[in-house]
Parts: structure tokens; sequence; C-alpha cells
């Protein structure tokens, strides 16, 4: 019976050795490599004919993990980038030209269109809302271009990403 568990002993052993980043840390292997949001942010104008809001000197701890340019509809170019911030939460931006409605209900949700109040960041005014998920949002309309800034990210993280907006 010593020898059967001494065997057992060395399998489960031999097991987590070979297999620990599976089984301790599951999702660790999927998890996608970073995203280079550079070629999104220089194509926006050109393909929606408006200036961008780029992000700029984020931490390092924030890894940029979506981005794409897509558009849509006839008139409506829309850029997504997305970070993992520390503390497991994410935030997101989003620009997209064409109705800001549109934009609004397909990022925040019908709870999206409310404007909740307003706030001054960076010597900028943004609109604040709520999306359809409970998460805080900043919002601003520039020239023809609506601006979203929303995600499970703390106040304070969403904020330092709508400041390093230029």
């Amino acid at each position: 019976m010593v020898r059967s568990l001494g065997l057992m002993a060395v399998i489960v052993a031999a097991l987590l050795f070979i297999g620990a980043r599976y089984l301790i840390m599951p999702g660790s292997a999927e998890r996608p490599p970073p995203a280079d949001y550079t070629s999104v942010v220089q194509d926006f104008p050109r393909a929606a004919g408006a200036p961008v809001l780029a992000p700029s000197a984020l931490p390092s701890n924030w890894r940029a993990n979506a981005a794409r340019l897509t558009a849509p509809s006839a008139g409506l170019t829309q850029l997504h980038i997305g970070w993992a911030v520390p503390g497991s939460r994410y935030a997101g931006l989003d620009e997209a030209t064409g109705s800001p409605a549109t934009l609004l209900s397909s990022v925040l949700g019908a709870p999206g269109l409310t404007v909740r109040g307003t706030t001054t960041i960076a010597g900028a005014v943004w609109q604040q809302r709520v999306s359809a998920r409970g998460e805080r949002a900043y919002t601003r309309q520039i020239g023809k271009v609506t601006v979203v800034v929303t995600g499970n990210a703390t106040d304070d993280q969403l904020r330092l990403l709508v400041a390093s907006l230029h």
C-alpha cells in the first residue's frame, strides 16, 4: 500500500510540474498577446476624415489587448482600443464618426444614452454616463467624432485614460 501511495505521489508531482501552468493558473495560456494600436490610431483620421484622440503616457502596467478599426455602415468609422489594467479590470476607448446615439447605444446600451452629469478632466468637459452593465463612462463630442471611455476600471483609472487623450 505504501508503494501504491508513493507511486501516486510521484505521478501527481509530475503532473503538477509539467502542467502547473494549466492546473494552477487556468486561463493564463489563453491570454492573448498585447495588441499594438499604433496603426489603428494612424488609420482612423484617413478613414474617418476627422482627427483622433490618441492615448499617450499610459502606465507601463496597462496592457493593450484589443485594437480595431471598423466601418460598420456607410458614413460610420469606429475605432476601439481596450486595455487590461491592474486589479483584473479593463478600460476601453471608442471613437466614431456618424450618429452619436449609434455609438453610445452600441458601446453602452440604452442606459448610456442618458447623461448623468458633467465633469472636467484635463481642462475638457466630459459627460458622465452609466452603461447597461453599470460601468461608469465618460463621453465627449469633438466635431463629428464621438469619444467614449468606459470599462470596469476604477474611476481614477478611467480618468487617467481620459486625461491621456490628445
